[in-house]
This record gives C-alpha cells, structure tokens and sequence, in this order.
C-alpha cells in the first residue's frame, strides 16, 4: 500500500493535487452551512439520570421547567424612593408594561409581595419572567425589552438560563473568530522563524486551514445525528490547526532533511515511508484517547468527541496523502523565499545535540533534577477542590447575565428551590385522594433534615389543617396567591413540590437531604427528584462512574498501538506513565491560576472556590493525546535509528536532535493556538487554554528534554524489549 501511493505521489502528484482540489471546493461549500445548524441547548448535564428524567416529566405534565428569566432593576432617581414603594414599584408595571403580552408571565413585589423581590438596601428589585417560544426567542423579546424601554429612572439587566446560553453562545463564536483572526498570522511569523522559508513556512499553514474546513463539513454532517455546538467548533479549530501544523512540520522538515541528501523524488517516498507511518499512528492514538469521551453519558462531551475526531482524521488524511503530492511538485522550491538570517540548512541545533548529550551522559543528575521539579510542581494539587455547583464567576464575564447573577447573589436574599420533587400517579386519582396524599408528603418533606422551606400545592400548616384545604379546593374558595400555587403544582396524575434547602448547593449537607429526599417512598405512585442541586449531583456521579472505563480504554488503546508501532513493551507502558506527568501538572496549573488566582490582577479572572468536572475530563484526553502525539514523533525516530545501527544510547540521542526541534516548534504552535482561548471571557475556555497549553510546553520542554532520555539511558537495551509474537505484528522501521 506505501509503495503504491509512494508511485502515485511521485508519477502523478498533480492528479492528486486536483482530486483534493475539487474535494475541497465541495467540501468548503457543505462546511458554509455548519454554523446553522449548531445546537446550543443546555447539553451539559448527565443523559439517563433521575433528575434527566424528572425534567422531561415535569415539561411533560406541566408544559415548562420552573425556570424563570429575570430582569434587574435599579434605582437612578432617588426620587422614586425605596424599591418597596409604590412610586418605584409603578414604574416597575409602566415599564414592564410592552412585555406584557410577549411573555407567559410576569412576577414582581407587586403580584408577589415577597422580601426576596427587595435589595438589602432597597435600591433595587427585580422581575421574574416566563417566556414563550425558545430560549433564543425569549432572550431576543428581553434584549429588545431593553434597548427600548425607558432607562432614565431605572436601570435595566437581563439575566437567567436563556439569557446566559445566548450571550455565553455568542461570546464563544465571538472568541473563535478573533481567535483566528490573531493566531494565524502569529503562526505564520513562528513557521518562518523556525523554516527560515516563507514557501516552507506556507505550507503547514495551509494544511491547517483546508483540515479545519474538512473537519466543519464532517462536523456539518454529524449535526444530523447529534447536537454539535459552539465548545464543541472551538476545540475543533484548537485541535485541527494544533495538530495539522504539528504533522506538516514533520514532514516539511523530513522533506527538508531527505531533499538535502537526494533526489526529489526519493525524498517524497522517503516522507511516505517514515513520515507519513508515523502521523497515521499519531493521528490514531490521539482518535483513540478522544474517542474515550463517548462513555461519558453526556451530549456535549459526545460532540466534542465526534467533532475532534473528525478533525484529526483530516489532518491525517491531508498530510498522509495530499502534502506529499504538494511536496513533490514543489521539490527543491521548498526553501524558496528564504529569510536569510533565519535560514537553517539542517534539522538539527548545538541546543539539542548538547541536551541530548548531557542527559544522556547524566542520566541519574538528570532524572533526580527532574524529580525535584515534579514535585514542586505538583504541590497546588493538594488543595485540588472539585465543585459540583457554579455561580456567576462562571458566566460570561462582562455579560448582563452575570451582571445580574452577582446582583442578586450579593445583594438579594432570596430563596430559591434547588430541587424539585414529582410525584407522580394515576390520572384516576380521585381529587380527595390527591390532596391528602400531598398533605402527608409535604410534612414528610419538610421534616428532612436541611429543607428550609417547600413550595406545595397544600400548606403545611396548623391554621389550616388538610380537610379545610380539601374543602375551599373543591368548592372553589381558594384565596389568592394560594390558588395560584395550587393550580401549578397540578396536575392529571402529578404534584411538583419546590425544596428549598437551609445548605448551599454542592456542600455535603446539601448532597445528604437530597439522598434522603430520594429515600422517601410516597403513599401513592412514585417519587422523583430533580433541581439544579440534583442535577449537579447526578452529573457529578455520572462522571466518576465514566472516568475509570474512559481510563481503561485509553490505556489499553495506548498499550496496543504503540507496542506494534515500536516493537517494545517497555516504551508503551513508559509513555502511558510519563504522560500523566504532563496531565498532573496541567491540572496543578489550573489549581494554581483558578483556585489560588496566580494570575489574577494580570488577567481579571478571578478566583472560583472549585473546578467543574466538564472542563477537567474534556482536558485529560485531549493532553494525553497530544502528549502521545509528541511521544510517537520521538519514540519512531529512535526505532527508526535503533534499526539501522543496534545502538541504543544513538538511538536516544539522534532522537532527541532531529525531532527536538520539531516536536519544540510544533508545541509551541499548540501552545499560541490554545492560549488564546485562554483569553475568552468564558470560564471554562479559559480552563481549557490554560490546561492544554500548560500540557504541550511541559511535555516538549520537560518529559521529551529530562525524563525521557534518563530514564531510557538508565533501561537500556531493554527499551527495545519485545516477545516474538510482537515482532510478527511490528511495523518496519528500517
């Protein structure tokens, strides 16, 4: 198979180059599409889980979710007065007034006189909304509420769910285009510095962006399977320009490198055979560690799988079997262009040639040294807090939505539900029957240990015992607001209960009502629980039953690849190893900039009390990917010399000088991509960026350059160990 296509890409490269062409045209005009069809819905909670289930039940019986958008209100004339006063809460109703009629209702201190509508000093107040259509539909009425209403006496924010979920949507398109408005012409500037040839320079530039465009029109396609959505388009550029770079500079460089000693065209067979092997095996483990996200029972994390998959497979498929058709149609035009004072005539640097002799020739100094660095580096880990909650650090920082979750987190006391409880039964159910059941269940709930108060279709209460309620409700003398709670929490077969917990979600105290909540069994049909707390909670679960599996199929899909790659049983288990020190690091940097706020006053982050599990467990395979991504790049080189000589100590050596450079150069491109993505004013794409970028310049700077070539000068020969049945299913480097 190499050597057909090694006499294709030399006998017939412009056949190839005009296939790829027309492909790319269609492909280009599919990918237009993709943005119209991206699923912005709240996907980031666990699929399968009683809360799951308890809100499709709930939108089922009751038609919505009881989530509310809001609007914030505060005071600018002081002559209004205090936000509990008549003259203030009528301009509330004469400004709300035009919305009236574009939303299903409207909540205020006037129809709910409740202290929790009023600021602690009374400046400002705010107005609870539940809207018609979509969540982009009712985030369009509010922004157009606010743009038009009269700001003069009282300023006007929008916030809530849909709210958050549009403006956190267009931050991160927002970020993406700027993104690679700024990184590529950075990246430019890098590959010529690094080629010291604007033609050679272009090259892995342009693989990048005809990979992105692969990869939208795959992603495009997927849309009719699954939601793909904004996080999910912006790991894709991240990982699609990262890694076609990384593997364009591979072979531009092995082109270089071959181009010197020969002809064109052994050159182009010569970047097949070696080159070309070595990123398809890349390629495929970094797939395999992405593909592990896909035993996580959540739908952005299955986006993000596919959607990165697919942009790896175009970064292989273009530079395996389009750039070497590219390449030898230019030949020796590679170093055309050239920038004179940055010229390098060869792969190789004084700076790696004299590393890979120092660590090589002190080995025990070097991997002590590196024990020392590693355990300093570690230590933010032991103050590591995992969160099950969020709050408004975690909104886009700038937005009304977070301008309004502050708000009403630091100047309201308000008492929202964090869970809700169904109980469901038969539609049969006769009224008398209902009402004693929710009676009964609702003393049972308040008598849980942490619920501070319960929104119920029947009162608990002594004044008004349960065969009264019975009465008014059966005759219709049911005094307001109570009618009004009354009617929406039932229904047909259905009564919701509204927990309000004396804990703030995410404690343990929080987490042990909800599991004794769930332990009651109702009189009548079935009891579930859901809520922003239970639904925190559930996802949290769901992740720490997913980690191990993922793990396990990482591993094992690392094991395997890598042992029939390099015909060792030593190097894969060493790589698996040595790769979680670029990961633990990773996440100790994220403890140290997110949690201890290193860089703080520099950036204006600020500090969260704990990190979400969503970014963490999206980092961890794509680090360890792209960790093993740089350990194919070196481990195949010195297979590759440990071939031809039989010499082990040669073989660390030489592959420290000829994929040094490389694998320094193409973290470093990694590195500009993703750290601009730490510049988003979302939250956890800061994470992201900050993570990965941490992951690619500790593994090209510190495993590739201390632990790896000590540790392999302290084993020996026995790197290279491998059983006979390995060496029938290895592939040939010599």
């Amino acid at each position: 198979m190499i050597r057909w296509w090694q006499d294709i890409s030399t006998k017939k490269p412009w056949w190839v180059i005009g296939i790829s062409t027309v492909m790319m045209i269609a492909l280009g005009w599919y990918a237009f599409g993709l943005f119209d069809h991206i699923n912005d819905s709240d996907n980031f909670s666990a699929m399968g889980t009683e809360s799951q289930r308890t809100r499709q039940l709930v939108e089922e019986k009751f038609g919505s979710s009881p989530t509310n958008e809001i609007i914030l209100f505060e005071r600018q004339d002081s002559s209004l007065g205090e936000a509990d006063s008549l003259a203030y809460q009528a301009e509330v109703s004469k400004l709300l007034q035009p919305l009236s009629s574009k939303v299903d209702s409207i909540n205020t201190y006037t129809t709910q006189p409740s202290p929790s509508y009023i600021s602690r000093d009374k400046t400002a107040t705010y107005a609870t909304i539940v809207g018609k259509g979509t969540g982009e539909e009712i985030y369009a009425a509010l922004q157009d509420f606010a743009n038009k209403a009269d700001q003069s006496k009282l300023k006007i924010s929008i916030g809530g769910i849909a709210t958050t979920l549009e403006q956190t949507t267009s931050q991160v398109g927002n970020d993406l285009a700027r993104t690679e408005l700024i990184t590529l012409p950075i990246l430019l500037i890098l590959l010529i510095f690094f080629f010291g040839s604007i033609v050679a320079a272009l090259i892995p530039l342009g693989m990048s962006l005809i990979t992105i465009v692969g990869a939208f029109a795959i992603a495009r396609f997927v849309t009719g399977f699954i939601a793909i959505d904004s996080y999910a388009i912006n790991v894709i550029t991240i990982l699609g320009i990262g890694l076609s770079i990384d593997y364009a500079l591979l072979s531009v460089n092995r082109f270089r490198e071959e181009i010197a000693k020969g002809s064109v065209d052994k050159a182009t067979r010569t970047i097949i055979d070696t080159s070309g092997r070595t990123i398809f095996f890349s390629g495929i483990t970094v797939i395999a560690c992405l593909l592990a996200l896909l035993v996580f029972p959540l739908e952005f994390l299955h986006s993000v799988a596919i959607g990165v998959t697919s942009a790896v497979a175009m970064a292989i498929l273009f530079t395996v079997v389009v750039l070497p058709s590219i390449l030898q149609v230019i030949g020796k035009n590679i170093n055309a262009l050239k920038i004179p004072l940055l010229h390098q005539n060869s792969g190789t640097s004084q700076f790696w040639t004299r590393a890979a002799n120092l660590t090589t020739k002190y080995p025990v100094r070097t991997l002590i040294l590196g024990l020392s660095i590693l355990a300093v580096a570690l230590i933010p880990l032991s103050q590591f807090h995992i969160s099950t909650s969020v709050d408004y650090r975690w909104v886009v920082r700038g937005s009304s939505a977070q301008y309004v979750s502050r708000a009403l987190s630091e100047n309201f006391d308000i008492s929202a539900p964090s869970l809700t409880v169904l109980n469901t039964f038969s539609a049969t159910t006769n009224i008398d029957e209902q009402i004693t059941n929710s009676c009964e269940l609702t003393q049972r709930l308040l008598a849980v240990d942490g619920v501070k108060a319960i929104i119920s279709p029947t009162l608990a209460s002594p004044e008004l015992s349960c065969d009264t309620q019975k009465q008014l409700i059966l005759y219709g003398q049911v005094p307001e607001p109570l009618k009004s709670i009354y009617e929406q929490n039932t229904t047909a077969g259905a009564t919701r209960y509204g927990i309000i917990l004396d804990h703030q979600n995410g404690s343990p105290e929080a987490v042990r009502t909800l599991k004794a909540i769930r332990a009651i069994t109702p009189n009548t049909g079935e009891l579930l629980v859901g809520g922003s707390e239970a639904d925190a909670y559930d996802t949290y679960r769901a992740y720490l039953d997913a980690i191990p599996i993922a793990a396990i199929i990482i591993i094992i899909s690392m094991f395997i690849l890598l042992a029939i790659q390099l015909n060792s049983l030593f190097i894969p288990l060493q790589a698996i190893l040595i790769n979680l020190v670029s990961l633990a690091i990773s996440f100790a940097a994220i403890v140290g900039v997110f949690q201890f706020g290193w860089v703080d006053k520099l950036t204006g982050w600020g500090t969260v009390d704990g990190i979400v599990m969503t970014p963490l467990v999206l980092i961890a395979p794509i680090a360890f990917g792209l960790a093993m991504d740089y350990s194919v790049f070196l481990y195949s080189r010195m297979r590759e010399v440990y071939d031809k000589k039989n010499q082990p100590l040669e073989a660390i050596r030489q592959g420290i000088i000829k994929t040094g450079p490389i694998i320094t150069a193409a973290a470093i491109m990694v590195f500009t991509v993703v750290i601009a993505f730490a510049s988003s004013s979302v939250l956890i794409m800061q994470i992201i960026g900050i993570g990965l970028g941490v992951t690619v310049l500790v593994d090209a700077f510190f495993v590739r350059l201390i632990l790896v070539p000590s540790i392999m000068t302290l084993v020996g020969k026995a790197n290279w160990y491998a059983p006979r049945w390995l060496s029938k299913l290895r592939i040939r480097h010599e």
